[in-house]
């Protein structure tokens, strides 16, 4: 290997992942109040643009490693990071599309869709008009004054998930 490659390899190794879980684990108190560990030992890294996949049978800690990174959750040993930086709680760089959809019932198709925007202070005709290209973009176009119990269950999904898109997250969760 010459030095202009070394040199190269180095560099690349010190680009921080998007995404880093060193020996984590994660411990929750039963009612009872024992403790529960949920995660144990995780590593993990995964690369600015890199798509990647957690899969495996209930119970085996995805929604929990998924909560770590979102900042929902705090881990009990070990550090997670994001984008080189420690997760010290909810990071707007992150979307996260929930098991169950987290719409809000009280709020029609638009306005749930506009919540971020305006959350962040963006003026609302700015907030509404990207909520109309969302709600179009998943494919709900006709459904903007809909309730959510007047949604079906997959329309609800896409609600969440132009929810999430609007905020332009650079990093995306998707739990299930």
């Amino acid at each position: 290997m010459n030095e202009s490659s070394t040199i190269t390899d180095t560099v690349q190794n010190r680009t921080a992942s998007a995404i880093e879980l060193q020996e984590v684990t994660k411990r929750f108190l039963t009612p009872s109040g024992e403790a529960y560990t949920a995660i144990r030992d995780v590593t993990l890294s995964v690369a600015p643009g890199e798509f990647c996949a957690v899969v495996g049978p209930t119970g085996c800690g995805k929604s929990t490693t998924l909560g770590l990174i979102s900042g929902l959750e705090r881990p009990s040993q070990g550090s997670v990071q994001v984008m080189g930086q420690p997760v010290q709680g909810i990071d707007p760089r992150i979307g996260y599309v929930f098991q169950s959809d987290a719409v809000f019932p009280w709020k029609n198709v638009l306005s749930n869709v506009a919540t971020g925007p305006l959350f962040r202070g963006q003026p609302k005709a700015e907030a509404l008009a990207l909520a109309h290209e969302w709600i179009g973009r998943v494919g709900l176009t006709g459904f903007e004054r809909h309730y959510p119990h007047q949604l079906s269950g997959g329309m609800r999904k896409r609600v969440a998930l132009a929810q999430t898109f609007i905020n332009q997250p650079q990093i995306l969760l998707m739990d299930e």
